[in-house]
């Protein structure tokens, strides 16, 4: 029987999860799946657990227990899991034994990287919530965070040698970093508990004939293969510098570009297409852009917007998309609603949709564009 020291045992687990994320990483790899019978896809979760987890209930991807029963079935979150609500860890934690349990039945999680898992990583904090610092908070904190300040001062006085420590500073630099700060900080390095998972995950993937992104494809990153995209959006997380522009802060990059879903679509028709040939598929879902409080089709349904809105911050829209034999559906509020595609009307739909989702306006004052457009104008004779 094998007997371990401390410092042996612990180096015994850096090993074992050393492994785990080589692993981990060589999945991460692969980035395009066919024959796949049942796909639900996802949209923005920002740190609402409550209705996330009732997303994939009405999605039947989990039971009331939160474990998976959705077999072989496909389920793609398309990124923004984290900021404007306090539960991110707890995502993420259920998202990671998904990810388990769905290999285990014969089906796949591919869990995207959006643009709030990048600023999260590269320490744009703008939008994290004060209760994502809290699930952090630990009896050490206070202690990590006296650690913080002695470093800070040094280097302040370091770089200004005149900087004396005025009363009310340090109340001051307690408020700007909160307990929990320091761990939170650390588990979002490209080494740390977070970070280092975030890492294994791809941008955009491939299953059958959809194509899956956070933001969108603009006709700057078009000519692109997923792998180059994939690989160089983790390569940036882990801390490289391309020698072209970087593709995780970039406006027309993948994890920002909102072109697909707000461009008018006489203007971005062409670029559309042209993402559907090269990347040989039918449909582009993305998310990124929340508006309507479902799904929104757009060019015919070539472009399916899925960012609903599901965060508490954003309303609580509950909806998912579903792809398999029956075509495209919304699922809202646990109901199934069929999308339009090609030259079908979007009117039934929306109005479908405005049944359930009774509070959004800005739905409301679509349907009304759709039923009253503005007359034509007959064009002036010289």
């Amino acid at each position: 029987m094998l007997v371990y020291t401390g410092v042996a045992l612990r180096f015994l687990n850096k090993l074992i999860f050393t492994f785990l994320l080589f692993v981990a990483a060589a999945s991460a790899a692969e980035d395009e799946w066919q024959g796949v019978s049942r796909i639900i896809a996802v949209g923005d979760i920002h740190g609402d657990y409550a209705s996330y987890l009732q997303v994939l209930r009405d999605a039947e991807l989990v039971n009331r227990r939160g474990n998976w029963i959705a077999e072989d079935t496909h389920f793609v979150q398309v990124g923004d899991l984290p900021d404007r609500g306090p539960d991110t860890d707890r995502i993420i934690a259920h998202m990671r034994k998904l990810e388990e349990q769905a290999e285990d039945d014969g089906g796949k999680v591919h869990a995207l990287i959006g643009n709030h898992e990048a600023m999260n990583m590269l320490g744009d904090l703008r939008y994290v919530h004060p209760g994502e610092y809290e699930a952090f908070r630990s009896r050490n904190s206070r202690r990590l965070r006296n650690n913080l300040y002695d470093y800070h001062i040094e280097q302040l006085k370091l770089s200004v040698p005149e900087f004396v420590e005025e009363e009310g500073y340090r109340d001051e630099f307690d408020e700007a970093y909160p307990l929990g700060y320091v761990e939170h900080r650390l588990a979002w390095d490209k080494e740390g508990e977070i970070g280092a998972w975030v890492v294994t995950h791809n941008t955009i993937v491939k299953v059958n004939r959809t194509l899956f992104m956070h933001g969108g494809l603009s006709p700057q990153v078009l000519g692109m293969s997923l792998r180059e995209i994939n690989d160089q959006v983790r390569s940036e997380l882990s801390g490289a510098i391309p020698e072209t522009g970087r593709l995780t802060e970039a406006e027309e990059g993948p994890l920002w570009y909102r072109g697909l879903a707000a461009n008018e679509e006489a203007l971005e028709q062409l670029h559309v297409d042209a993402v559907l040939d090269f990347y040989d598929v039918d449909h582009i879902v993305v998310g990124h852009t929340p508006g309507l409080g479902t799904v929104v089709p757009r060019f015919g349904g070539k472009v399916l917007v899925i960012d609903t809105g599901i965060s508490d911050y954003y309303g609580a829209h509950l909806a998912s998309l579903r792809i398999d034999e029956d075509g495209l559906t919304t699922i809202q509020q646990g109901q199934a609603i069929s999308i339009p595609i090609g030259e079908e009307s979007v009117l039934e739909y929306f109005k479908s949709i405005a049944a359930i989702e009774t509070e959004v306006s800005a739905l409301t004052s679509l349907i009304e564009r759709i039923e009253n457009p503005p007359p034509v104008q007959a064009p002036v004779e010289n």
